[in-house]
């Protein structure tokens, strides 16, 4: 069973980058009419959103992050061991996504680098992988990146694509420490065509416009049944594993996935709406990086200086769902950064 307390663990910083350009979800009545539009502001809660205008990509919403995280640490390339980029939205199909971030960054030499490609559960993966790099001793210190961008956001007949989705990216730093991390992986490949976009890929190689079309494929009622049966199950089993309950939790993070989904989690858990913090309403469904844009908002609006104890939970394309908990102090979380700024180098390579 893939579930571990990983000790010694701490996560010792987090900050978040969303594009400037903000579009609010009301600017869609022209094309699908009042009454769509205010059907899908109740169901998902998502009231705007921070989108790319197509030149910057994840990698470049993930180093401002890195960046403003490392110099408030103290941090230079030199005391990174490891770089994990989480996204489905790669700048290349190859290289990872990762050595771009590694040169950007002025990282060393001597440092584990990879992508992983991973959507809306990036975040918990993510902390689960690195935790398990560091205990083990293979490394001291690590950047977590999770984000994913869209950059180009058309308008198309599917509400759900057109209006759901934010860009967002994250950076977080773990290293070795006092603390623990506990957490449970999930996955069922059987899943695999609920969430896909099958090109660019073998199967796939060239985007042809045809019947049984290549485009990305969500079904919602899929969706939906997976998440509200999956996720509150594995909370309980999360709980017994680990001996704790809901009162060993100041907040219970939740991708962000739409407020249908969140308020019905809530509900099978009997949990307190108050530990449940929502950024939908400002940042729409940011796939892997709306877990770290909740904390980062969630800190914000409170503005307590103290360390407060998160479970975590990501769930989505692949299938995958997954919790991990741990502690984090405000302090070490950076208001959410706006920001135009791109790598034009990386576009004339």
């Amino acid at each position: 069973m893939q579930s571990k307390e990983f000790k010694n663990i701490k996560i010792s910083g987090l900050a978040c980058a969303v594009p400037v350009k903000e579009v609010e979800t009301d600017s869609f009545i022209e094309y699908f009419g009042a009454d769509t539009v205010g059907r899908f502001k109740k169901a998902t809660g998502i009231k705007a959103r921070h989108l790319s205008d197509g030149s910057q990509t994840a990698s470049d919403l993930c180093y401002v992050a890195a960046k403003a995280l490392m110099e408030k640490n103290s941090l230079t390339g030199e005391d990174i061991d490891g770089v994990i980029m989480v996204t489905q939205t790669p700048d290349y199909k190859m290289p990872s996504t990762a050595y771009v971030l590694h040169k950007r960054l002025n990282i060393k030499h001597d440092c584990l680098v990879f992508d992983v490609n991973l959507g809306c559960s990036g975040f918990v993966n993510g902390i689960y992988i690195l935790a398990g790099l560091i205990e083990s001793g293979t490394i001291d210190r690590a950047l977590l990146l999770v984000g994913d961008v869209n950059t180009n956001h058309q308008v198309s007949g599917d509400t759900s694509f057109t209006m759901m989705f934010g860009d967002a990216g994250s950076a977080c730093i773990m290293e070795r420490g006092e603390e623990i991390v506990r957490g449970m992986i999930r996955s069922d490949g059987k899943g695999f065509h609920t969430l896909i976009t099958p090109i660019p890929g073998a199967r796939f190689p060239r985007a042809i416009s045809q019947e049984g079309s290549v485009e990305s494929k969500m079904d919602g009622d899929d969706v939906f049944l997976f998440t509200i049966t999956k996720v509150p199950k594995l909370f309980k089993e999360f709980y017994k594993e680990f001996s704790c309950n809901e009162e060993d939790f100041d907040y219970y993070m939740l991708h962000q996935a739409n407020l249908m989904i969140i308020n019905q989690i809530a509900k099978k858990l009997k949990l307190d709406s108050q530990k449940i913090p929502v950024s939908l309403e400002r940042y729409g469904n940011t796939d892997g990086a709306s877990i770290p844009v909740g904390i980062v908002d969630l800190c914000e609006r409170i503005k307590e200086n103290r360390t407060l104890s998160f479970i975590t939970s990501g769930f989505g394309i692949g299938l995958s769902w997954g919790i991990v908990s741990f502690q984090l102090d405000t302090r070490n979380v950076l208001p959410m950064i706006f920001t135009e700024e791109y790598y034009e180098e990386g576009r004339n390579v």
